[in-house]
């Protein structure tokens, strides 16, 4: 993350970063010859890049706060579900009296659920109607691989048995 912020030509596979930084850095970074992005939040919004996973009996979290310039502010990766965590984190740096906040989910069940309400789960109803009374948040569907970063903490999540929170 460093080396972006100082260098934005460099290109970084952000997933790798963690498993083994010297071999992050992608030139290209393409899927089926598409080549996939980060998509940065409109200016004056922060953005959360979130993501749930599921191995057999065990489930994880992740997520990424960046600000409009694409540099990372906080992360976290918890054994718990991503969206109640990442607001809980947003919420406690303060940010939600000055900075709009997308969240941008990689499962298009998820997405789902979010967008339309005769699709959710009843026994959900109450996330979610916590989650509509925040009109500082807006929802949005990751691009296939851009998402990789969240993914990558959503499955430490899976192993963790507390969660982990950073902000700076």
């Amino acid at each position: 993350m460093w080396v972006r912020a100082v260098y934005n030509e460099v290109i970084l596979t952000e997933s790798s970063w963690w498993f083994c930084p010297l071999k992050c850095r992608s030139h290209n970074k393409t899927y089926k010859g598409l080549e996939m992005s980060w998509r940065f939040p409109p200016r004056g919004w922060l953005k959360f890049n979130v993501c749930g996973v599921v191995f057999k009996d065990k489930a994880g979290g992740g997520g990424v706060l960046r600000d409009e310039d694409g540099v990372a502010r906080a992360l976290f990766s918890s054994p718990s579900e991503s969206i109640g965590v990442a607001l809980e984190l947003y919420e406690g740096m303060g940010w939600a009296t000055c900075c709009p906040l997308f969240i941008e989910v990689g499962s298009n069940v998820v997405f789902k659920w979010l967008s339309e309400t005769e699709s959710r789960l009843g026994k959900l109803h109450y996330f979610f109607a916590e989650i509509e009374r925040r009109s500082y948040l807006s929802f949005r569907k990751a691009e296939h691989m851009g998402n990789e970063m969240a993914f990558a903490l959503a499955i430490v999540g899976v192993k963790r048995s507390d969660t982990f929170k950073a902000w700076w």
